[in-house]
């Protein structure tokens, strides 16, 4: 191999490295944010978990919150882990 060959193989391991970090530490950076916004649920907060449910939160225990869905007020019992975000939609 030349000299040339080498330093292009070295630059294309270098960049996917690159790529690889910043996939990485970005992946990092939402779940982080995603456990601090379970962290601080609050009741009344609405609510979306990461099957699609979607409802107001009612009741808050150590590692669970309980969800009130809409229309029908159908209570349900949930993971903190399982909520994926706030959802910031008027819900009626």
């Amino acid at each position: 191999m030349e000299l040339k060959d080498i330093l292009t193989t070295i630059v294309v391991i270098v960049i996917i490295l690159l790529i690889y970090y910043v996939s990485f530490a970005e992946r990092k950076r939402q779940e982080k944010n995603v456990k601090k916004m379970q962290d601080e649920l609050k009741k009344g907060d609405k609510v979306v978990t990461f099957s699609g449910l979607s409802g107001v939160i009612t009741e808050i225990e150590d590692d669970r919150i309980i969800i009130e869905t809409n229309p029908d007020k159908v209570r349900l019992s949930v993971e903190k882990w399982a909520i994926a975000g706030l959802d910031d939609r008027d819900i009626k």
